[in-house]
């Protein structure tokens, strides 16, 4: 009887599922500046930073950090600019969002960081799921364009090519 090989493995096709990359709901933390706004709609400067300088901000550390207004406050830009400069001194990963972006902000931030060398003249198929938006395969489309000899989509057992380099 004949061994059975395993094709796809011998392929050299690599899989990239951006699932991996989707951030839980405990591997960041929301920092909302309404609490710290006067009867959560005026920011007052003097009572802000005050009350900025007297938190702890070690909890954040090594945490991605969202740095939103939870309502319709009308923050002055500098104070979102205070509090990053606070968070960076704990975390790498502060951004900016409104409520409903804040997981697929993250998870494109994610997406940048890949090490794209790592599918240099590979190739390459996209994990196709109906769970990760749009905007997100476009993103790490433009990313790996510059490095794959080939793009497919789908499973690496019956991939749909996209893009082939010609040597």
């Amino acid at each position: 009887m004949e061994e059975i090989k395993n094709r796809v493995k011998l392929s050299g096709i690599l899989t990239l599922d951006l699932m991996q990359y989707k951030p839980t709901k405990d591997q960041y933390l929301t920092f909302d500046l309404v609490p710290f706004l006067f009867h959560e709609y005026l920011l007052q400067e003097k009572n802000f930073r005050a009350e900025m300088l007297a938190i702890d901000w070690s909890r954040y550390s090594n945490k991605e950090v969202i740095l939103c207004c939870s309502n319709d406050a009308i923050v002055p830009y500098w104070a979102y600019v205070y509090v990053a400069s606070l968070l960076s001194l704990y975390t790498d990963t502060v951004l900016y969002a409104d409520q409903r972006d804040h997981q697929e902000l993250l998870w494109a931030e994610r997406i940048k960081k890949i090490n794209y060398t790592f599918f240099k003249d590979k190739k390459v198929v996209l994990k196709a799921s109906s769970m990760v938006p749009p905007d997100l395969f476009v993103l790490v489309t433009s990313h790996l364009m510059q490095q794959v000899q080939s793009l497919m989509w789908g499973e690496a057992g019956a991939p749909v090519m996209i893009y082939k380099r010609n040597h």
